[in-house]
């Protein structure tokens, strides 16, 4: 009777919890105000995120929760759609009205979307960049190696001796206006890591020990070496322990990265290479980042998980095994390479 009585309340507690969601979105989803039809000129900018945009809009009172807003987005797949512009809008437009005028387009008209995934080198981002832009390799390649062009644009250059824009260029989806320029796309990519500098990396480098181009470059090893998202805080916590008792972190990613080129298994002969990337070799960090990372793996290496593991292996399905000894990793090794 007791076992019940208390599956009756776990049910009645899930359902509780769903309509309380369901009631929390569809709330979120109405209009500010059903009557309210004075016109409102709002600009999005070229480069907005979908986060941008809800946090503008929220802050001209179209609507009223930015998290169903973003939710929404992503689930009718509208938020790789939205259009940079001046848009004039009402609070009497629900979600669904004002997601599809901005998709429309504004009156600035001419615009597209790039994107820019995460794990990228200069290079690999320099050309992905062109494909989708039309617009000069060559001058990418020559204002990402010229990071002083941009140092008193953005807060975050006052942390960091940067010698290069990689590591340091925002991986997402950006609308961008048609004649926008290479600097113009630039600039872009480094508005969005400033404020997510500002936003989530300064206020958490109280946790850790690593300057903060630091940890943009384990980061970066992060993002290669972890290709889940839910074990890029673990991953970040074994080289943050291996950092700790100055045990080389022995990064196949690094060693690709000194190559040039990537391989799934590395040989003997591969680790032996003589560059000051091969962290087989060299202890410590590599001297720059090897790609620009993603957010969740900045984010991993401030908040990593807490755990001893020094040892990772691949099992060959996007996973890893963990392991805190060096003989329980060589078993580990000898199942899944074999």
């Amino acid at each position: 009777m007791k076992k019940l009585i208390a599956l009756v309340f776990i049910v009645l507690i899930i359902g509780a919890a769903y309509l309380y969601i369901n009631n929390y979105v569809e709330e979120g989803l109405k209009a500010v105000d059903i009557n309210d039809k004075t016109p409102i000129t709002v600009e999005i900018p070229s480069g907005s995120t979908t986060n941008d945009i809800a946090q503008i809009l929220h802050e001209n009172n179209l609507i009223s929760n930015i998290r169903v807003f973003k939710y929404h987005a992503e689930r009718t797949g509208s938020d790789a759609k939205l259009k940079a512009g001046t848009y004039v809008l009402s609070r009497n437009m629900n979600v669904d009205e004002l997601l599809n005028t901005l998709i429309k387009g504004g009156k600035s008209g001419n615009t597209y979307n790039i994107t820019v995934i995460e794990g990228l080198t200069k290079e690999e981002m320099a050309q992905a960049l062109a494909d989708q832009t039309g617009l000069s390799y060559d001058k990418f390649i020559e204002l990402m190696e010229a990071p002083e062009i941009f140092k008193d644009d953005f807060e975050f250059f006052k942390d960091s001796s940067l010698t290069n824009l990689q590591g340091y260029l925002m991986p997402d989806t950006y609308n961008v206006y048609a004649d926008s320029r290479e600097e113009d796309i630039i600039r872009v990519l480094l508005r969005e890591f400033d404020k997510f500098y500002r936003e989530e990396i300064k206020p958490r480098m109280g946790k850790t020990s690593l300057t903060f181009d630091q940890v943009i470059n384990l980061a970066s090893i992060v993002e290669k070496e972890a290709l889940l998202d839910d074990e890029r805080d673990e991953v970040a916590k074994v080289f943050l322990n291996r950092l700790k008792i100055n045990m080389k972190l022995q990064s196949c990613a690094t060693v690709n990265y000194a190559h040039g080129v990537w391989k799934e298994r590395l040989t003997y002969e591969d680790i032996e290479i003589d560059s000051p990337y091969n962290t087989y070799i060299v202890e410590g960090l590599p001297p720059t980042p090897i790609n620009s990372p993603g957010k969740v793996s900045i984010l991993a290496v401030l908040e990593p998980a807490d755990v001893d593991y020094l040892y990772f292996v691949a099992k060959g399905d996007g996973s890893h095994y963990f392991s805190n000894t060096y003989d329980e990793h060589i078993d580990a090794a000898n199942e899944y390479l074999n």
